[in-house]
């Protein structure tokens, strides 16, 4: 009987068919977002139209969500794990930069330890990652309803944390439920506005890039096969901890850069901004978006900030609507959006179409 070839389980894609085209799309969808601002060609829709502040601080808000989804898409889509922490992750982010770059002497609402900004963000990044592993070890024991309620008591806590402020330890500064004032970095020669848009954007670049080189290489295949035959990667010498740990880690570590990116364009964090609601916000822009997918966190925060933009006056609604759309999604298109392109090349009536086509050229060329 001849020799079967082992194949594996999740093979690594082409690097030498795929790479370039993808790559080069990649930068040339970031090089499109970096020049919006100076060319306002969305002035078709008051809601992103880059020619106003209004447009682009809703694209900066985009870009945060989106950053936030990036993590979660690799802790949820890729290990299978349903971690529930990154709302309080997020104000983690926005609170601990908020509070490490403000001025010493200043106002309440506004003093803090008059960090570097580029110093206060990776050490608050780093700080949230290493929460994140450290609940990680438990919590990588449980499954299903027991790990949701784990993690969602987490983030909980940390906005608890926040709220009460000098109960705690009055080292905290952050104002307790009052909220918190946020300085904004100014990036040298742009207006308040640019430079937290160029600021979001390039934190959605780096965690982007990130998540590409991850997800293509042996993380993200290893993520997948722990998500789905988790029972036996044990025997054949994988550990599903240590790899569910540095998901962990890394979704910790971009929901603190998400919320950091918020909090610069918000002006102003308060622990209310934080529950449960924005755990369900981000659940939206990630199922929506895409599990699994590349693009899918920015084009769900883009159906997010367009949707709460359209009905902030009726919250109500917003939250029925969203919830209507959480249901559909997860019946009819469970992929989500970034998903509809491969799933139309795969449906029987382009195929059919496609068919006939081919089946026309040779006709034609048959009579040439």
């Amino acid at each position: 009987m001849a020799d079967r070839v082992a194949t594996p389980l999740y093979a690594p894609s082409s690097r030498f068919r795929r790479a370039v085209p993808s790559w080069a799309t990649f930068l040339g969808v970031f090089v499109f977002l970096a020049l919006l601002p100076w060319l306002p060609i969305l002035g078709w829709t008051d809601i992103f139209d880059s020619g106003n502040d209004f447009g682009k601080g809703n694209l900066a808000f985009v870009f945060a969500f989106a950053i936030a989804a990036v993590g979660f898409n690799l802790l949820v889509g890729y290990s299978g794990t349903l971690g529930l922490a990154v709302a309080g992750l997020f104000a983690l982010g926005a609170y601990g930069t908020a509070v490490l770059s403000a001025p010493s002497e200043a106002r309440e609402a506004l003093a803090g330890y008059d960090w570097p900004f580029f110093v206060a963000l990776p050490v608050v990044c780093i700080a949230a990652a290493i929460i994140g592993v450290l609940v990680g070890f438990p919590a990588a024991r449980l499954k299903g309803f027991f790990l949701a309620i784990a993690t969602l008591a987490l983030g909980e806590l940390i906005v608890t944390i926040i709220r009460l402020d000098e109960k705690v330890w009055d080292g905290l500064k952050t104002n307790g439920g009052t909220g918190k004032q946020v300085p904004q970095f100014r990036v040298p020669g742009l207006g308040r506005v640019d430079s937290y848009y160029m600021l979001s954007l390039g934190a959605l670049f780096l965690m982007m890039v990130a998540y590409v080189v991850l997800t293509n290489r042996r993380l993200g295949r290893t993520l997948k096969a722990v998500r789905d035959i988790d029972i036996a990667t044990g025997p054949i010498g994988i550990s599903s901890t240590y790899y569910k740990l540095v998901a962990f880690g890394i979704s910790a570590f971009a929901a603190a850069l998400a919320g950091a990116m918020w909090a610069q364009n918000s002006s102003f964090a308060n622990p209310s901004a934080f529950r449960t609601r924005l755990l369900v916000f981000l659940l939206v822009v990630l199922i929506v978006g895409g599990l699994s997918h590349k693009w899918g966190p920015l084009i769900g925060a883009v159906f997010f900030v367009f949707l709460r933009q359209k009905l902030q006056d009726t919250q109500k609604l917003l939250f029925l609507i969203l919830g209507i759309t959480l249901i559909l999604a997860v019946l009819i298109l469970p992929n989500g959006i970034a998903a509809l392109p491969e799933r139309m090349r795969e449906s029987r009536w382009v195929k059919d179409l496609h068919r006939r086509l081919q089946s026309l050229a040779g006709s034609v060329g048959s009579s040439i």
